[in-house]
């Protein structure tokens, strides 16, 4: 569909010819290689995050339901691993699956919005580049709902196009067309799917449709007014379980003031992923200002206006909620690159309406090829460089932990929040009937012999860190000289190192000790303790 009705109109699509037979199987090919790309690393240690999704869905539905008001952020994901654990279980693949399939779906709906904004090979080079993007794909085989934002903000922005479109088309009558309607409704469940998914994503998705709408016309305004307020009625509980949660905890303690360090950051993670190649990151940088830059210089002029407005719409969409938040994280810490994952289609469609612009051209059809094969090949090879990459593994240190500690010998945690992780590979940190532990969430004891602490404004009920080494001795006396310490996730600017602590120069003094390491974790046993 070509977005653009008017020469001074927002993108506003019209009626395109069905999709070919040969275009379905194309598509269906290219969800299959997205498909395959976010099932390579499916096996690796689940990450803490993850464990807080797992531990969510294993309550009873009421209970769920009451405990969003301490995890109001992405409760869509556990509502749909519910009835999933229930009836295949809890491995690794089953509580990842969701967002492999989700992840998977975002390429044809991409190419289904992006089909609102331009021809076809907008939508196709749009499609492309969201399967392969590097970010994308790693967040797809992550048990949260990141890849379910990318899909909500696909299918949102393709219905509002749609609508928008439609209730042009009546005259400013969308109520009496049919699709149109059913363009409405879809906008609201897809923008209130955002929404349960990511509690940034919504708000941030909005000057983008502004455009839209406000282009469309007055009558096209306030017929997406008027869905904002639906849309407002739909979002009421999760506003109420995230005002309870942000009364009871600030889940964002830990990040950081914009830096240059976190631009850099943001910078990496959308171009290369978890690659940790900067040139990576660099290249994909200058590759896409040299598609879009030169695209913007040939649609100058009058007769250019519609190409235009089409590609700030992208742009909005692509850069504002990045640009946004790390202008708020100057003053109050609010960015992270995940938490604005709804961007990477955005971008994935400037590139695309760029390449098209430029494509035209019988001399510049070359380069514009050129530079989308380097994106999308820029890419590929982040996406293998990153598939061996582990955030935890909690595999080796579990393991020896089973193998070695008697259940309910003396053990100090620090942090408390990876309890749930620890509890999914060694069956003494799980409650009795299987479910995982959330220290904060005090609706199950902790497991026998567990002592946990926190960084200083962590959340939770437990100590502060680094546990003290009057601490680490008498648990060790407790456990008839034998004492256990395990650290993850400790940030070392909030608390000093458990490690290097207090709590270590007792046991190296009075104890026998010995380590393992795994990546993200460390674990001490002090055997034989005196004094």
């Amino acid at each position: 569909m070509q977005l653009l009705n008017r020469p001074d109109a927002a993108p506003r699509p019209r009626p395109a010819s069905k999709i070919s037979p040969n275009e379905l199987a194309a598509l269906l090919a290219l969800s299959v290689i997205a498909f395959a790309l976010r099932t390579t690393s499916l096996s690796r240690s689940l990450f803490n995050d993850e464990s807080y999704s797992l531990a969510l869905s294993q309550r009873s539905l009421g209970q769920m339901v009451t405990l969003f008001a301490y995890e109001a952020n992405g409760t869509l994901y556990s509502i749909v691993l519910w009835p999933l654990t229930r009836l295949f279980g809890t491995s690794v693949e089953l509580v990842r699956l969701p967002s492999v399939l989700a992840g998977a779906a975002s390429v044809p709906a991409l190419w289904w919005c992006a089909r609102q904004f331009g021809g076809r090979r907008v939508a196709w080079v749009a499609a492309g580049l969201l399967a392969v993007n590097p970010m994308a794909v790693w967040y797809s085989q992550e048990a949260r709902a990141y890849s379910f934002t990318v899909l909500a903000a696909c299918l949102a922005f393709g219905a509002l196009a749609r609508a928008l479109s439609v209730h042009g088309e009546a005259g400013g009558q969308a109520a009496d067309v049919r699709g149109g309607r059913a363009a409405w409704v879809g906008y609201v469940a897809a923008m209130a799917a955002l929404a349960y998914c990511d509690l940034f994503a919504a708000p941030l998705a909005l000057p983008a449709q502004a455009l839209l709408a406000r282009k469309a016309g007055p009558a096209a305004l306030r017929a997406w007014l008027r869905s904002l307020l639906a849309l407002l009625v739909c979002c009421l509980p999760l506003l109420v379980f995230a005002s309870i949660s942000r009364s009871r905890r600030n889940a964002l303690y830990w990040l950081p003031k914009t830096d240059r360090a976190l631009a850099e950051l943001a910078l990496q993670e959308f171009s290369a992923g978890f690659a940790k190649v900067s040139a990576v990151g660099w290249l994909t940088l200058l590759v896409g200002l040299v598609l879009v830059g030169v695209a913007l210089l040939r649609a100058r002029g009058a007769a250019m206006a519609r190409e235009r407005s089409a590609m700030v719409v992208a742009a909005t969409w692509g850069l504002l909620p990045t640009v946004a938040l790390l202008a708020v994280s100057f003053v109050e810490p609010l960015f992270w690159p995940r938490y604005v994952i709804l961007s990477v289609p955005g971008l994935c469609l400037l590139a695309g309406l760029a390449a098209e612009r430029i494509w035209d051209s019988p001399r510049a059809m070359v380069p514009a090829a050129a530079c989308v094969a380097a994106l999308a090949a820029l890419a590929v090879f982040a996406d293998a460089r990153q598939r061996d990459e582990v955030q935890q593994d909690w595999r080796p240190v579990a393991a020896w932990l089973s193998a070695e500690r008697p259940a309910g010998q003396p053990t100090i945690i620090d942090s408390a929040q990876v309890l749930p992780s620890l509890g999914y590979y060694d069956r003494d940190f799980k409650a009795t009937d299987g479910e995982l532990i959330v220290q904060e969430w005090r609706d199950l004891p902790l497991p026998a012999g567990v002592a946990g602490f926190k960084d200083r404004t962590g959340y939770g009920s437990v100590p502060n860190g680094p546990p003290s080494a009057a601490t680490i001795a008498a648990l060790a006396r407790r456990g008839a000289g034998t004492v256990w310490l395990i650290v993850s996730e400790v940030d070392t600017q909030l608390q000093s190192d458990p490690r290097t602590g207090a709590a270590m120069a007792w046991a190296r003094a009075h104890c026998h000790v010995e380590a393992r390491e795994s990546i993200g974790v460390w674990a001490m046993r002090a055997s034989g303790c005196t004094g």
